[in-house]
């Protein structure tokens, strides 16, 4: 305990440095990333923005070195940047390799069509790269999780997960296209439901097959395939309980899972923390089985608490006592959602009183 003080104190002693280098050696071996690459992921500041991340991400890589922008594409990447309201654009000119993924994994994301500013044989070899730049892109976000976790970073975990999960799932979290995620929707079927007030998977998914049909402009069975596919479609729950300060000999089930990221002015708070979902099933999106993340934040933004779980084990509730290392009175951000689907998230603040 006195040793995971002094790390977070920043009073570190030589075993905790030999211990994060050997921590971040794994890191590196886990993702099996480029020794260039890694090195200049660990150059990301504190607390990252989603910006920061995928530009990081996108910039850091010496992977995506193999995906350079070629002469035919240049137009095509300059009107992306310029013309079609992407949320991060360039304030330099597009020719580097890493601007290729960062602008194309953008414009995928935003769910419109690609622009019309390629030959047929330009636009296949492009899409022919998508996968893969998805693929090197994943493995790099993970690492970064990874790297800010052991940093103890909460915001800048809460931002990668963020922006892994808009990845995985093609379209950005947040945004009013999540509806594309629904396989049978494309961009004008989510206009419609739009129109009508639907804009997100679970407002659809509380509809009865008949309004789907109707709402659509389908006849059956559109209606009832669409609501069994919806049945999939995670609905996630969480119930967080203070119970108090930690006292020796208390909840001795907890002792071994005391949060270590304490400080000499922080108070242990034993913490009943209940996750669940409000699926009859156990729920599986587009025949995948499912991961969720649950982070705790505290008001500095640094990493209070972090679990990382399969979806099948928070059928009948998951529920975990631990111990929060937290001072009393302070106001802490909680977000749970499904590691690869958009449209899950769950926010929620909560303060040690």
């Amino acid at each position: 305990m006195q040793e995971a003080a002094q790390k977070a104190s920043g009073k570190s002693t030589g075993t905790d440095q030999a211990e994060a280098t050997t921590e971040f050696r794994e890191i590196q071996d886990r993702y099996k990333l480029a020794q260039k690459t890694f090195q200049s992921l660990l150059k990301i500041g504190p607390g990252p923005d989603r910006r920061t991340v995928l530009e990081t991400a996108c910039s850091s890589t010496a992977e995506f070195a193999a995906f350079p922008i070629k002469q035919a594409e240049k137009t095509f990447f300059r009107h992306i940047n310029e013309h079609t309201g992407i949320p991060y654009i360039l304030r330099e000119n597009v020719s580097q390799p890493w601007h290729k993924p960062f602008l194309f994994i953008q414009i995928q994301l935003q769910g419109d069509p690609l622009p019309n500013k390629l030959t047929h044989a330009a636009r296949k070899e492009l899409l022919s790269e998508r996968s893969q730049m998805f693929f090197i892109l994943d493995r790099v976000l993970r690492c970064l999780v990874d790297i800010l976790g052991l940093r103890r970073d909460g915001r800048g975990v809460i931002a990668a997960l963020d922006v892994l999960r808009s990845v995985k799932a093609g379209v950005w979290d947040g945004n009013e296209n999540e509806l594309l995620q629904v396989d049978s929707i494309g961009a004008v079927k989510m206009n419609k439901l739009t129109e009508a007030g639907i804009k997100t998977i679970r407002q659809l998914a509380g509809l009865q097959c008949y309004h789907i049909e109707r709402l659509l402009s389908r006849n059956p069975p559109f209606g009832q395939e669409m609501v069994r596919k919806l049945k999939g479609f995670p609905l996630l729950r969480i119930h967080i309980d203070i119970l108090g300060p930690f006292k020796e000999g208390q909840h001795g089930a907890a002792t071994s899972k005391l949060n270590t990221l304490s400080t000499n002015t922080d108070t242990l708070w034993m913490t009943r923390i209940v996750l669940g979902y409000e699926n009859e099933q156990v729920p599986q999106w587009k025949k995948k089985s499912l991961w969720t993340t649950f982070v705790v934040e505290g008001e500095d933004g640094r990493l209070v608490w972090f679990w990382r779980g399969s979806v099948k084990k928070l059928e009948n509730d998951q529920t975990m006592i631990v111990c929060l290392a937290v001072k009393k009175g302070e106001k802490l951000g909680v977000v749970f959602a499904c590691e690869t689907v958009v449209g899950t998230t769950i926010r929620e603040s909560f303060q040690i009183d």
